[in-house]
């Protein structure tokens, strides 16, 4: 009897890429890197990694507490990527962009910890995001003589980037999405869980595997990706109140495109003929919504570090009164501050969009507060189904985030 053939690495990546719970697969493969929760972030992370092969992609920022695990979390995700297709900027010299020339184009350029005195690399970053491309005027001398040489560091680039600071500048803010990590008790118990029950780690082989992924999913990545024309009636549901929506929209329609050139392999492992285009598609879009709606709804709500702690605080109370409201007296008693400073933090929390009041406004009556209901940045996905697809036929995708097998019915 015939031995069976062993698959080899191109097979079991186009394996990988075929698979309709890709995402799951990614999850399991950085879980397994020492990760535990945080399925949304590393999915996220990955994603806006990915990114990097379009023409306009998408930058994000880790943010969370010294010892929450944000470059750990990075990291684990990088290094499904090839060494080659990540650019770890790890000092504030200008010198180092100034003879890049092409040497950032299509890359992940990671900065850790931006608040520790990487001034000069954030500066450069966020040229390369808005411009494309980092001009720099040098003084050389020649022959004796002083002359100026142009250096050009060129993009496009996928900015990932970690930070202990709630809110950076506003100018970086805007250019990125912030995912925000858990840094719950409950996390810290699941952590602590399993150093003790560990996951077998990735093998070098698996790691070469998911290089592949990468590698093939670049060769395809000059197919271009056409939107629906029902992409068209998703913008009348996005609430506009918030200018940042300019840049945070666009931001969105990349992961669309991302998620589905990622899955346009499980449609087509083939090559594409250059003529060829990719069509975004609702799984795309269920997929990218899953992924990024909440980190978007708090990338444009999500208030100052005050307004969080004040938020955090409302919340605790309430869990200890079975979700009732809370007033400025419960607040002060727990913070140990006046009446008067309860009642400004409340303000602030409210005008920040983290807390809501919880009864009406009345003359002399006592203001009650509870932690703000999620919002969205874009419709959920059941609701484009009913209202503007409304297929024939049930739709079945698998949930990134969770592994669920979610199906929305048709006619």
């Amino acid at each position: 009897m015939a031995s069976k053939k062993t698959p080899s690495i191109q097979e079991r990546a186009l394996a990988l890429l075929s698979d309709s719970d890709f995402f799951g697969k990614v999850r399991e493969a950085v879980e397994r890197g020492g990760l535990v929760g945080e399925a949304r972030n590393l999915l996220a992370i990955y994603v806006v990694a990915i990114s990097s092969l379009l023409e306009k992609p998408m930058n994000a920022i880790l943010k969370g507490v010294s010892s929450a695990g944000k470059n750990f979390l990075a990291s684990l995700v990088l290094r499904l990527l090839p060494e080659t297709a990540v650019r770890e900027i790890t000092s504030s010299s200008r010198v180092a962009w100034n003879y890049s020339g092409e040497d950032f184009r299509n890359r992940v350029v990671y900065l850790k910890e931006r608040n520790d005195g990487a001034a000069g690399a954030v500066d450069s970053i966020r040229l390369l995001i808005s411009e494309g491309k980092l001009e720099r005027i040098v003084t050389v001398r020649k022959d004796g003589q002083s002359t100026t040489e142009t250096f050009v560091a060129k993009g496009p680039i996928a900015a990932i980037s970690t930070t202990t600071r709630d809110r950076i500048q506003i100018d970086d803010e805007t250019r990125h999405v912030s995912l925000w990590l858990d840094e719950s008790p409950e996390q810290s118990r699941r952590v602590i869980d399993r150093q003790v029950s560990p996951l077998p780690s990735l093998s070098d082989e698996e790691i070469e595997v998911w290089h592949k992924v990468y590698e093939i999913i670049s060769q395809r990545s000059s197919v271009p990706v056409e939107l629906p024309d029902w992409f068209k009636k998703i913008t009348d549901k996005v609430d506009v109140g918030n200018v940042r929506v300019r840049r945070y929209f666009p931001a969105f329609l990349t992961a669309v495109r991302t998620v589905a050139l990622i899955r346009s392999f499980k449609l087509s492992p083939e090559d594409f003929e250059s003529d060829e285009s990719i069509e975004a598609g609702f799984p795309d879009y269920a997929i990218a919504a899953y992924i990024f709606d909440s980190a978007f709804v708090e990338s444009l709500n999500r208030g100052d570090d005050e307004c969080l702690e004040t938020s955090k605080a409302i919340e605790s109370i309430a869990s200890t009164q079975d979700g009732e409201p809370v007033d400025a007296d419960q607040l002060a008693k727990l913070l140990g501050i006046s009446y008067d400073k309860a009642s400004a933090k409340l303000r602030s929390a409210l005008e920040a969009g983290v807390i809501a009041r919880a009864n009406k406004s009345e003359r002399n009556n006592n203001k009650l507060y509870l932690p703000a209901q999620p919002l969205r940045f874009v419709p959920d996905p059941g609701e484009v189904v009913a209202e503007f697809l409304k297929p024939k036929k049930p739709i079945v995708i698998v949930h990134p985030v969770t592994g669920e097998t979610v199906t929305f019915a048709g006619k």
